[in-house]
């Protein structure tokens, strides 16, 4: 039979044949909170103890009058223990219930103390599973972290509630200070809650650092593999490489032994180069001293533009519609230092031209090769004034005729080529593009590098040479208003004598030209399905490591080519160091 009666002096516990088990000689008062309760003098067994305080509730084993063995100690404020006492102390193993945090441990404890080995679980769902010391943890543990999208975990030494010693953490989602994500492992030394000392960090994307770290950054000695396949191996500081290169350096060679017995162009962003005749490309990595960084692996990209010119249409809703049609199509045009944007040209290393194939300067510009018109207009013989008119009309209409008869051809011209120009097309050799380089030791190299012949409607060739022939009809529709603008007054029969004989030389000269023009033209044409049309080109190196190390790209640089035809000397040193090619 059990006795509850909640007051300070009296007794609520077991009884033994209708008596106390154990009867006070003294009235029972409150002691402290830690002190032994001399209540049951002498007595064990089960029993309820209410402390004057009211803070306190005791229910639980008593021996000798301690709390002692298997009870629960109850507070105000919800908080509340249960489990082993000793002699009056919490003391073994329990579970305390902290009702202002909400957390919830499970363990040894020491005198009242979280010590020894327990479980602390946390409101959040946070959970530690270690040692303790003196209500803190230390030593050995496992802490696990719960966020909003993922958790963190940490294994290894604590030191007075910091990671201290040898450890690991596998890192949450969310993206630190540090830089560290969701995914990311870090293996090594801890010093404070802090990385400090040797350590592996494996992080999330594959890139691997491995040295000295402080202050929770690298910092010294260390090794970065980088998951783009760039590699440094240094110092750092503050979690970057100590020198970092900043941009790109061309330097080129255009493998011409007479073009370099001249002497170097002022303007180094512009060279020289030929067509048959390959040239070398190198890059360097600098940082903003010039001076030459060794990075290891940095992919890098060569590519060659030529000038952008812009959709001619004489309709503009027609040229609207092609600026859309040539967006989806088209590369996006690049921005140059020069003035003037560019899109993409091929470009080779996959190119063996013998000696033979090379073209000759002289034999481009020599009119005597060339076709002429023996046929000359005839000369007029008559003075009198009558004849002189007839032969001036008779003139101005072979003039004419001889203007539209040009006109003509070269439309019909025009139209025979368009046949031949399209089976062409696909005559044109294709050849494979330049792969991107990686550095080594902050170099990277491309040799025998040729301009392919221009593929099939290569757009910019199209414009630009639309835009020359609107320029020279605009011209010649000029110089026809200058010609049939009428003259002042009656002319002399002089002044008729001498402008026929200047519009029969006119003519004369104009029918050569144009035929030279044309011989010209059908032979630069040959030459083009073998070789890169005559012109400027640029060449651009730029940094396309991916993903970017350390999230930063290096500046590209460029450089500005002219293609030109090989000098008449370069094939005759050519044909003397290979006597036993064919003539």
């Amino acid at each position: 039979m059990e006795l509850k009666l909640f007051r300070s002096n009296t007794y609520a516990g077991e009884k033994f044949r209708d008596k106390r088990n154990a009867r006070p000689l003294r009235q029972i008062s409150e002691r402290k909170e830690h002190s032994v309760n001399p209540f049951p003098k002498r007595g064990s067994g089960h029993g309820i103890y209410q402390y004057e305080n009211k803070y306190f509730r005791y229910e639980g084993q008593w021996r000798n009058g301690t709390k002692h063995g298997h009870g629960k100690l109850q507070m105000a404020d919800g908080s509340y223990y249960e489990g082993t006492f000793s002699n009056g102390e919490i003391d073994g193993k329990g579970m305390r219930f902290f009702s202002q945090t909400g957390s919830k441990y499970t363990g040894q404890f020491v005198k009242g103390e979280l010590h020894g080995r327990g479980t602390m679980v946390y409101t959040d769902g946070s959970m530690y599973e270690g040692e303790w010391y003196r209500n803190r943890k230390h030593g050995y543990g496992i802490m696990k972290t719960l966020g909003s999208n993922s958790s963190e975990v940490y294994e290894g030494s604590y030191d007075k509630n910091m990671k201290h010693g040898v450890g690991t953490m596998m890192y949450a989602k969310k993206i630190r200070s540090d830089g560290c994500r969701n995914g990311d492992r870090y293996e090594g030394m801890w010093v404070n809650d802090m990385r400090e000392g040797r350590g592996i960090l494996y992080s999330n994307d594959g890139s691997v650092y491995e040295g000295n770290f402080q202050g929770d950054s690298f910092s010294g000695r260390g090794v970065m593999h980088h998951i783009s396949g760039l590699i440094y191996d240094g110092l750092w500081v503050n979690g970057f490489p100590e020198i970092m290169a900043t941009k790109l350096k061309i330097s080129f060679d255009n493998n011409s032994e007479i073009d370099k017995k001249k002497k170097s162009p002022k303007d180094k962003t512009k060279v020289s180069i030929f067509q048959g005749i390959g040239f070398t490309v190198s890059v360097e990595c600098l940082n903003e001293s010039n001076r030459v960084i060794l990075d290891q692996g940095r992919e890098i990209r060569l590519t060659v533009g030529f000038r952008y010119y812009p959709p001619v249409s004489d309709n503009e809703k027609e040229d609207a519609l092609f600026d859309m049609i040539e967006d989806d199509v088209e590369e996006k045009p690049i921005e140059t230092p020069f003035g003037y944007s560019v899109v993409p040209y091929p470009i080779t290393d996959q190119i063996n031209f013998s000696v033979e194939d090379i073209p000759d300067d002289d034999e481009q510009d020599d009119p005597s090769k060339s076709p002429t018109d023996p046929s000359q207009g005839p000369t007029a013989e008559s003075g009198d004034e009558s004849s002189d008119e007839k032969q001036e009309n008779t003139e101005n209409d072979k003039e004419e005729n001889s203007e539209e008869k040009d006109e003509e051809d070269k439309a019909e011209g025009d139209e025979n080529d368009e046949s031949p120009d399209m089976e062409k097309e696909n005559t044109v050799p294709q050849f494979p593009p330049i792969t991107t380089l990686r550095t080594k030791d902050g170099l990277c190299k491309w040799d025998d590098l040729h301009l392919t012949p221009a593929p099939p409607k290569y757009r910019p060739f199209e414009r630009m040479e639309e835009q020359e022939r609107l320029k020279s009809q605009s011209k010649n529709r000029s110089r026809s208003k200058e010609l049939s603008t009428p003259s002042m007054g009656r002319p002399s029969v002089s002044d008729i004598r001498e402008q026929g004989s200047r519009r029969r030389s006119s003519i004369k000269n104009t029918t050569h030209s144009s035929m030279f023009d044309k011989f010209r033209m059908k032979k630069q044409k040959a030459l083009e399905e073998k070789f890169a049309k005559l012109g400027e080109y640029v060449l651009i190196v730029e940094d396309v490591t991916n993903p970017p190390f350390m999230n930063r790209r290096l500046e590209p640089d460029f450089l500005l080519m002219k293609l030109k035809q090989p000098p008449k000397e370069f094939k005759r040193e050519s044909k003397k160091d290979h006597p036993g090619s064919r003539k």
